[in-house]
């Protein structure tokens, strides 16, 4: 008979017994993902290598194998016998299978009989015969333990096999182990377990056809989840599990529980599958144990095994068991888990404390984020100063008002702290991996160079096998940066730009992974290579590691990973303790001082507009100058534009106050009350002290923000830029989350986040550059840094920054009462000093609003045009009109509206100033006219910076 175009052969029916002979050939070389090998380095037949029948069939092998060979296959019964050179192997197996496999090669075998007379051994190829006894103290302990858990093992023999090709299979009677698996140091302790496991659940019960793969997500629980378990990492292991899921399934290529089928790696998506199949299955087992209790669980387990053992079996099965086992009804459980496609979000929100009974009662509002609510039992956990108190709360709504009553003032309630929940992380839980580089929808490398390919070759062509674009630096706009995943071969201008220099060793192959600063869901990874060997030895080990967020290999062998910190469970801060200081411990301030003149740099923080601040401020400065004249200041509130105007008038070859306003812009580079900053600038003019303008023009700021990126930037304003800029400083983005919500801008939301923290960034940078490169070129001198306390925390703003560039000692001052403690991560300080309450006089206003405008009749000039008359002020009594260009105020000329404000800022509210105004009629000549105005104080809306955090 031969097979028709189907490759298909039907045997009709005969009424005697029919015996047919199949004639076949296979080739195995250079079939591309085949799990089928023959040659003299070994032999392995486990890819659809034999004719398959369309039902299960009882199995007999026969094989020649060449001389020194040993085999393996699913068997009962197993003979190896000389002839001549060769060996025949001779095996059959008891029970009926729809495929067999076969394996052989020049092993070593080593073989142990367990109690009840069960043959274990060991074939290894003879360079890893040494790992041979570990694995069979492993395997002796995973069988003796699951036939205690489970029932007796099904079978007579189990063997370890080694292949040449990279599997892991588990097939009744032995695993198939990939040599490169066989030799990682913790595979006999994780996955080794895992494949015995099979043995009761795959093999022992098998799957059936119609009612899903529920083995994967069983064996995953019981082997590897609870070897976490064991040694108490159970926690850790179910939120890498959660992770794996989150960085491979998304709305667009998820499934249902119930239709995972087939964990191959050669399938399509098959990380995917397998985080539906392994991940979520394992955590649905999971779940079902905590709702049934341990003893309930495994009861069922042991039904489920003893009534379907050598039978094929399905979901439907196992809920039958654990329902007899906990004498409940599972059917909604298990509907939920296996039939929906998404997974439970997780928030609380609506907190309320109050005291009843000398008791604190925490009512919130448990919410769920998906379409339709889950019926979940959540654990919460609060934490007081008395401990922690735990509740399972039981939800199946999209909202569920919840009451928690603790002992005393609560601290912290946290939601699922043990991953106890198949549920979405959140963004604080998630640290950067390799697994979410892998995952991501859209994924982009980026070249730093095209003469770099050759170092980065293999991996870069296994990253565009697995779907990742690839693009050089020079094409990458600034723009794209905030969408999607990028991993960088070697530095590139948007690598410094985002993450500064990562000072990765400079031999060997370093992986490190962070967040994308400009989308927090998605990661940026940075590769350095010392050469295309490194890369090659390296590179196709990855995937074994996408738990970790750093990587670092020599020659091929890993020297270091780590995990990046993220918070465990969901955090909701409560009632935080308040921070104090033992009053005995206050320092006097010429102690203080004592210890700030051994730093180089000394930040002093400030609010903008509290005058207390800036005297603070001027007294450090003063104290500072006494100890050691060669001293500096450095000012946020001047751009490096501004230093000509700065040097001029510090030097005196500026001579007027007026000259210096107009010539360093202040009133429009920074536009806060100049009072404020007057008696700093004073002292260091009558002192000589250099005053350096640390910041870059605000336009070039606003510009980034606004746009959301630095595209349609010119090579001038780029150069301008402190070109190596880090983003992920820890602390700087959940601090100027907060700033960017708390100012609530309007017309701007989320979307518009990765404009400003690239605008903070660039700010943040320049500052540190200019500071760096100033003390690098005058080595003898200290430098005073003034500017807002939002960029002076040492751990998060410009003194790390500075650091990065100069290792110099720096110290760090602000202001007590503006809610810094100094002690926050993020919000770090060396010194709180006390400040005093007093304010600047108000400042004199005219009450009228401006706009400057081209003057027409005198090319290269401008005019100072009213365009409102405030009610507030005395303007409109005094005469004043809309449209009146305003030419002079006391006799000194008015072009500009810093000439308006240089003119009354030594008036006082009450103050009478002398207007020259010119009137433009249409029908009627023009009028000068002079008007008295009396000056008004009036409510004052101080000009921030454009997107500045206090």
């Amino acid at each position: 008979m031969k097979p028709a175009e189907d490759r298909i052969i039907k045997v009709p029916a005969a009424a005697g017994e029919q015996t047919l002979y199949v004639s076949w050939s296979l080739t195995a070389e250079g079939i591309p993902g085949s799990d089928n090998l023959i040659g003299n380095r070994g032999i392995t037949l486990a890819g659809f290598w034999h004719p398959l029948p369309d039902r299960d069939m009882l199995y007999s092998l026969r094989a020649r194998l060449p001389e020194g060979f040993a085999g393996m296959t699913e068997a009962t019964t197993l003979s190896l016998s000389r002839t001549g050179r060769n060996s025949i192997l001779s095996a059959s197996f008891a029970h009926p299978l729809r495929a067999i496999q076969f394996a052989a090669g020049l092993y070593t075998v080593r073989s142990r009989t367990l109690p009840g007379g069960i043959i274990l051994s060991t074939y290894f190829f003879p360079e890893d015969d040494e790992l041979s006894p570990g694995y069979l103290d492993k395997a002796a302990a995973f069988i003796q333990r699951y036939s205690r858990l489970i029932g007796p093992y099904p079978y007579k023999r189990f063997s370890i096999v080694e292949n040449r090709l990279p599997t892991g299979y588990g097939m009744p009677t032995f695993t198939l182990l990939g040599q490169v698996v066989v030799r990682l140091p913790f595979i006999k302790d994780t996955s080794l377990g895992h494949e015995i496991l099979h043995s009761w659940f795959g093999n022992g019960v098998r799957l059936s056809d119609s009612g899903g793969n529920w083995c994967e997500g069983l064996t995953t629980y019981l082997a590897d989840q609870m070897y976490a378990e064991d040694h108490k990492e159970g926690a850790k292991y179910r939120k890498n599990q959660l992770l794996r899921y989150q960085s491979y399934v998304h709305a667009g290529n998820t499934m249902a529980l119930q239709d995972f089928a087939d964990a191959s790696d050669s399938q399509p998506m098959a990380r995917e599958v397998r985080a539906i199949g392994y991940d979520k299955g394992s955590m649905v087992f999971h779940m079902l144990r905590l709702k049934l209790g341990d003893r309930a669980f495994y009861r069922g387990l042991r039904n489920f095994y003893e009534r379907l053992k050598f039978k094929e079996a399905g979901w439907q099965d196992l809920e039958a068991s654990f329902e007899a086992a906990s004498k409940s009804d599972l059917s909604g459980f298990f509907t939920q888990w296996l039939t929906r496609k998404d997974v439970p979000e997780l928030t609380a929100g609506n907190f309320d404390i109050n005291q009843k009974d000398g008791k604190s009662v925490i009512s919130f509002t448990l919410k769920q984020g998906t379409g339709k609510p889950y019926d979940l039992a959540v654990p919460v956990l609060v934490t007081t100063r008395a401990g922690t108190s735990k509740k399972i709360i039981s939800i199946n709504k999209l909202a569920t008002k919840a009451e928690i009553t603790v002992a005393d003032l609560p601290l912290e309630l946290v939601i699922d702290p043990d991953y106890d929940l198949m549920r979405t992380l959140d963004e604080e839980e998630l640290a950067p991996t390799w697994s979410q580089f892998i995952g991501a929808r859209k994924k982009t490398v980026v070249l730093a160079a095209a003469d770099r390919k050759e170092i980065y070759g293999p991996l870069l062509a296994d990253l565009e096998r697995q779907g990742c674009k690839t693009v050089t630096s020079k094409d990458l706009k600034n723009s794209a940066l905030g969408q999607g995943s990028y991993l960088f071969l070697g530095t590139s201008p948007q690598s410094l730009g985002l993450f500064a220099n990562p000072d990765h060793p400079q031999t060997g192959f370093t992986v490190d992974v962070r967040r994308n600063p400009l989308d927090i869901k998605q990661v940026m990874v940075l590769v350095t290579s010392a050469s295309r060997q490194e890369t090659a030895r390296a590179g196709y080990k990855l995937r074994h590691y996408g738990k970790y967020s750093y990587l670092h290999f020599e020659n091929g062998r890993l020297e270091t990973k780590r995990v990046a910190k993220s918070t465990q469970g969901i955090h909701y801060t409560l009632m935080p303790e308040p921070d104090g200081v033992y009053v005995p411990d206050i320092r006097s301030f010429d102690r203080i001082m004592d210890q700030l003149e051994k730093s180089r740099v000394i930040y002093v923080g400030e609010e903008h507009t509290d005058y207390g601040c800036h005297l603070l401020q001027l007294r450090i400065i003063q104290a500072l100058f006494r100890a050691d004249p060669n001293l500096a200041i450095g000012m946020e509130m001047f751009p490096r534009s501004s230093q000509k105007a700065l040097d001029g008038y510090i030097n005196g070859t500026i001579k007027s106050e007026r000259e210096f306003l107009q010539k360093s812009r202040y009133f429009s580079v920074w536009g806060y009350d100049y009072r404020l900053y007057r008696g700093i600038i004073g002292y260091a003019r009558l002192h000589k002290i250099p005053v350096i303008g640390l910041n870059l023009d605000k336009k070039i700021v606003s510009q980034v923000f606004r746009k959301g990126n630095m595209d349609g930037l010119s090579e001038k304003q780029i150069k301008a830029i402190a070109p190596e800029r880090n983003l992920d400083i820890p602390g700087y983005r959940q601090r100027l989350a907060r700033a960017f919500s708390a100012h609530a801008l309007s017309g701007f939301g989320k979307k518009h986040f990765a404009g400003f923290i690239q605008a903070q960034s660039i700010w943040d940078e320049t500052m540190a550059q200019t500071i760096a490169d100033y003390l690098a070129a005058h080595p003898g001198r200290k430098m005073v840094v003034i500017a807002g306390t939002g960029h002076v925390y040492k751990d998060s703003a410009i003194p790390p920054r500075v650091a990065r560039r100069l290792p110099v000692r720096q110290s760090v001052v602000a202001g007590i009462g503006f809610g810094d403690t100094g002690l926050i991560p993020g919000r770090r300080l060396d010194y709180l000093l006390q400040t005093q309450d007093v304010s600047l006089k108000p400042a004199a206003k005219i009450g009228v609003y401006l706009k400057v405008e081209k003057n027409k009749k005198k090319a290269g000039t401008t005019l100072v045009r009213v365009i409102r008359i405030s009610p507030h002020g005395k303007a409109g009594q005094a005469g004043l009109k809309e449209n009146d260009i305003i030419q002079s105020i006391d006799g000194q000329a008015i072009q500009t509206v810093t000439d308006l404000k240089i003119g009354l800022l030594d008036k006082a509210p009450g103050d009478v100033v002398t207007l020259k105004v010119l009137r433009e009629n249409m029908l009627l000549p023009d009028e000068e006219l002079k008007l008295k105005v009396e000056l008004s104080s009036m409510s004052q809306t101080f000009m921030m910076p454009p997107n500045h955090p206090k």
